[in-house]
């Protein structure tokens, strides 16, 4: 079992009547009441709830990412994802941080007819700013191994409607 975080968001609101030079001057008169305490909403003004799931992480293959990145691309709606090299790809013990690093699709790698394959990516804990990725991906041997890739729920799952529909091929 995984533990998520849910927001539970209530929402108050009460309306109040004030005489003004315009909107905005109405607004604002409005604001300063309310922060000298002129203006206490309580469960009477209660009008909505909402229960919200907080982004997540959500794991999947390089493959996976890379189709999402290029789907992406391709509608012109650049998405982030993160790309974990394991352990054993580094000479010296790292913690996952230091071996995490933020992909952006916007990288000639994943766009169609750019003629070149770079990957640049930002080390999370802020020690590699803008490192070029597919050398050491791509390295053979001595090259980094990755780990496990994902994307947050939120970015994924608009991520999601750019995907062609993949086609039944038995009917």
């Amino acid at each position: 079992m995984k533990e998520y975080e849910v927001n539970i968001v209530e929402t108050l609101k009460k309306t109040v009547t004030v005489e003004a030079e315009s909107p905005e001057d109405a607004k604002y008169q409005v604001q300063k009441a309310w922060g000298k305490g002129e203006y206490i909403l309580d469960a009477d003004d209660f009008s909505g709830l909402e229960f919200e799931l907080s982004p997540y992480q959500v794991d999947m293959s390089y493959r996976e990412m890379t189709d999402i990145f290029r789907a992406a691309e391709r509608a012109n709606q650049s998405v982030n994802g993160f790309i974990v090299f394991t352990a054993d790809s580094f000479e010296k013990p790292y913690e996952e941080i230091s071996r995490t690093y933020g992909v952006s699709s916007n990288n000639k790698a994943f766009q169609d007819g750019m003629g070149g394959y770079s990957i640049y990516g930002s080390c999370l804990d802020g020690t590699d700013p803008c490192l070029r990725l597919e050398g050491y991906i791509r390295g053979g041997n001595d090259g980094w191994k990755i780990e496990r890739c994902y994307m947050m729920s939120d970015t994924l799952e608009k991520a999601k409607a750019l995907l062609p529909e993949k086609k039944d091929k038995g009917r």
